[in-house]
């Protein structure tokens, strides 16, 4: 995924697009077509956002369904046993997206702030940036439910090893 100017980044391309900004009145142009850079600017980052969107739906959709699969597979995985994520990495993989996702989210907020300082205002950039902050969160949601199935079917697993244990431990004292 392609990142979204942060911090310093984000001061430097403010500072360009003034400078363009300013050049351009300079040389006598009308100001609706010196802020020309800052509408491009605008408009790039919503076609970003709106490939961001797309993505991070997928992102969700397979939490969608893979949550409830786990859910419904479970059962059966415990009759069997398998499934089982000991080292955790299934759920560390789904806490780093997440991250990633946070991340985004801090970088749309930035983009946010960059646009204020340029004071420019655009409600198609602000929709896109709340429908991607509701859909990055609603990823998380998403995320965070899978991980929680997760969880639930390994205890349920390693009880039944420990239960199974247990009797054969049993049994052998009284062998």
């Amino acid at each position: 995924m392609s990142h979204l100017p942060t911090g310093a980044s984000a001061r430097r391309l403010v500072a360009a697009v003034q400078k363009l900004e300013r050049n351009l009145n300079t040389a006598g142009l009308p100001r609706f077509v010196a802020r020309l850079p800052v509408w491009w600017l605008s408009w790039h980052y919503c076609r970003m956002l709106d490939q961001k969107i797309a993505r991070i739906k997928r992102i969700r959709g397979k939490f969608d369904r893979w949550g409830p699969a786990i859910c419904a597979a479970s059962p059966v995985a415990q009759e069997k046993m398998e499934m089982l994520d000991l080292d955790r990495s299934m759920r560390t993989d789904i806490e780093y997206t997440k991250g990633t996702m946070l991340e985004l989210r801090d970088y749309c907020e930035d983009i946010g702030r960059m646009f204020d300082q340029l004071g420019y205002d655009s409600a198609a950039l602000k929709r896109r940036q709340t429908a991607f902050m509701e859909i990055l969160d609603a990823s998380c949601a998403s995320a965070s439910r899978m991980q929680e199935a997760l969880t639930r079917h390994d205890d349920a697993v390693l009880a039944l090893l420990r239960a199974q244990a247990d009797a054969a431990t049993a049994h052998a004292a009284r062998a």
